[in-house]
Formats: C-alpha cells, structure tokens, sequence
C-alpha cells in the first residue's frame, strides 16, 4: 500500500501530462484551421478545377493564382513535374472535396500579367487554402508588392515547416542553387544563394550582381521596402534571394521587391 501511494501523484503527474498533450494537439488541429484568416470576403464563388497548387479555375472560366504561395510546377513544356507538385495539387483538390465553394478575398493587385485574378482563396468553413499548403511544406510564402495581406502569418508558417522538415525543405531539389551554376534552362522560381559582387545605379534600377551571370533587379520605386535592409550596403554581404529567373540581354535576372523575399546571411 505505501508503496502505491508514493506512485500515485506520479500516475496523476502523468495522466495530467498527457490530457494536457492531446488538448494542446486538439488546440493545434483546431487553430491549423484558423490560419490566416479573413474576416470578410469579396466574392462567394464555385470550384471547378485545380490546376496545381497554387491555381484554379472557378465554374464560370475565369482562373484565379492564389496569392502568398508558389507551389511545384507540373510537368509542361517538356519540362518534367517537380517534386511535391502533385502532392500540393492533390491537398488544394482535398481541401474543397466536401464542398466546392470558394470563398475569395482579392489582392490589392487583382491581376497578374497572364490576365488571372489573384486572391487569398479560403474552403466554406474559412481555411486558408495557401496556409494551408505552406505549413504542409507543400509550397513557398512569397510576397508581391502592393499584396502584402497577412504576410507576417504566411512566413511563420514557411518557417514552422521549414523547422519540422517538411515537404520541400527535406528534399536535395530544393536545396538553394549557386548563382554561378545557373543555365538559361534554369528560369522560373529559384531560391539562389550567393555573395552581392557589386552594384550598378541605374535612373531607375539598382541592379546587385552576383557573379558575371545573373543580377538582382531592384526598381527604386521599390527601395522604400527596404528600410531596415538597405539595397546599397549589401555589396559583399553573403544572401539568399528568392523569385522568378528569367534571361534577358545575355544574363539571368531576378526582380526584388520585397525584404520577406531576402535574407542577408553574414
């Protein structure tokens, strides 16, 4: 008997523990629900394809890029699908499966330069679809200026999944590429980490090279993002760049316009 009562509090210790760790999971799952959200929305609309990850097309024809996240390309154009592509294809399509019901909340820029309407797009019950997918480690949070609603929350998300390993940040392809090993077959998104060579002052670009093949383009009309991490003084400095690559006048280029798409690595 005494030797039951001194396990006793243990036993209580730990079933207290462990009520703690499923309320704290159920907490979790429940506030994985709540990611990100809107509290109003600009249009009630219907679903009626995923294309991949990161767009869909609504049931009257228009296509609609989810903002804050570029996902995995499928394969096109006779280039082959990417890692995790249809991962985050399959859970944007899990994500309406009950109900095709698209709630959208549009982006101060409504459009993109493809003519697709760019909204945060959330399911019925109010998830977040490009949360939902960046904490999965099924996509990136990027941030396209003036579409900068809830940025802070999309690249918490990213560096939880980043911290967890998740998805993309455990695999070799994603790893960031080195700006000197880069080809003209090497456009579209990249994560490209390299040191700042020089810089070039333009009337109405800073331009930061990385080496003789590619250069960071910085419209001035965009330096005012970069407050607390001025575009001039990072020659030299070691840096991580994420965006678009594309080939333009003999060298591969990548436009910056915001600080969430920069991390200084010295």
């Amino acid at each position: 008997m005494l030797d039951y009562l001194k396990k006793a509090p243990f036993i209580g210790a730990f079933f207290f523990v462990s009520l703690l760790s499923v309320q704290s999971s159920q907490a979790s799952q429940s506030d994985a629900e709540q990611l990100c959200q809107a509290h109003e929305y600009d249009e009630l609309a219907s679903l009626e394809k995923v294309y991949d990850g990161d767009t869909i097309k609504l049931t009257d024809g228009r296509k609609v890029r989810l903002i804050a996240i570029n996902t995995p390309e499928m394969g096109h154009s006779q280039r082959p699908e990417q890692a995790y592509a249809a991962e985050a294809r399959d859970t944007l399509k899990k994500l309406f499966i009950k109900n095709r019901k698209v709630k959208l909340k549009w982006g101060k820029d409504k459009k993109d330069r493809f003519k697709r309407l760019l909204a945060h797009v959330f399911t019925e019950n109010d998830q977040n679809a490009a949360a939902q997918l960046i904490r999965r480690g099924l996509g990136y949070a990027i941030v396209v200026p003036p579409n900068e609603w809830q940025m802070d929350c999309y690249f918490s998300l990213e560096q939880e999944a980043k911290s967890a390993s998740r998805g993309i940040w455990n695999h070799p392809n994603y790893l960031p590429k080195d700006p000197s090993k880069l080809s003209q077959e090497k456009t579209g998104f990249q994560v490209i980490e390299g040191e700042v060579t020089g810089i070039g002052r333009g009337k109405k670009t800073i331009w930061l090279d990385m080496g003789t093949g590619f250069a960071l383009r910085v419209n001035r009309k965009h330096l005012q993002n970069f407050t607390e991490t001025p575009i001039l003084a990072l020659e030299g400095k070691r840096v991580r760049v994420r965006g678009w690559v594309s080939f333009y006048n003999g060298k591969l280029r990548m436009s910056l316009k915001h600080p969430y798409m920069l991390t200084v690595l010295d």
